[in-house]
């Protein structure tokens, strides 16, 4: 949302992030302290933010948040006025796509709603919330894929997979000692060889953070354990 809306706010926040990305956000749309931030108000600005973009109405964004539906309405006012850029890209996004009848992804990929400009009064909303939602979780599909893609290559050993000669043979020792087991949203599940943790470790990173061009970097957090539920914070200087 910030890449697509180029609001300059939220890029600001998202390029150098200091903190947790929706404590930074209340803190920015409140005009207050991130320390003064609580949790619960945390947890509903991230509620607002994927309710906005989701395309959610006063009505149901009020059920999230257990307030009256005129506070909720309030509520998106005061965070579009807070971030400028979003207001106008959601507004774009819906009058672009009710004249082309799709939207398209970071890469191209195109979904078409034709509804948004022929259906009733309830399947012309349902559109103009699918027409934002699909830019953005799209273009995240096509994020999380080419990624997988990078990764795959080096560890089957794909000629050319990488460009730069000393990195394809410092990841060279992966084949056969590293797969990847899971893709869950925006996070890749890999079986690694003990001994080869760091070497993965720095290629996921790499792969992930470089899978596309953004107004914003894409930050990306490691995790190592035995099993997915014991999964601890790791550092690729640690080994």
């Amino acid at each position: 949302m910030a890449h697509f809306s180029g609001d300059t706010s939220l890029i600001e926040l998202l390029s150098n992030p200091q903190n947790d990305v929706f404590t930074m956000i209340a803190a920015r749309w409140t005009g207050r302290v991130e320390d003064s931030v609580s949790s619960l108000e945390r947890d509903q600005t991230k509620r607002l933010v994927y309710g906005i973009l989701y395309g959610m109405g006063a009505n149901t964004l009020a059920e999230q948040l257990n307030c009256s539906s005129d506070a909720a309405k309030e509520k998106i006012k005061s965070f579009k006025s807070s971030f400028p850029g979003v207001a106008s890209w959601l507004h774009e996004a819906v009058s672009g796509c009710r004249q082309k009848g799709y939207v398209k992804t970071l890469m191209g990929r195109k979904r078409f709603l034709s509804k948004i400009k022929f259906g009733n009064i309830k399947e012309k909303s349902k559109a103009q919330r699918q027409a934002v939602n699909s830019i953005c979780q799209g273009s995240a599909a096509d994020i999380i894929k080419i990624a997988m893609i990078n990764v795959y290559s080096v560890i089957v050993g794909i000629d050319g997979s990488i460009s730069n000669s000393s990195l394809e043979t410092k990841y060279h020792m992966l084949k056969g000692r590293c797969r990847i087991l899971l893709q869950v949203h925006d996070e890749l599940v890999l079986e690694v060889d003990p001994s080869a943790i760091k070497e993965a470790a720095l290629l996921v990173k790499m792969s992930m953070e470089s899978a596309a061009s953004l107004l914003v970097p894409l930050h990306v957090k490691l995790k190592v354990g035995r099993t997915w539920g014991s999964l601890e914070n790791f550092q690729v200087d640690q080994c």
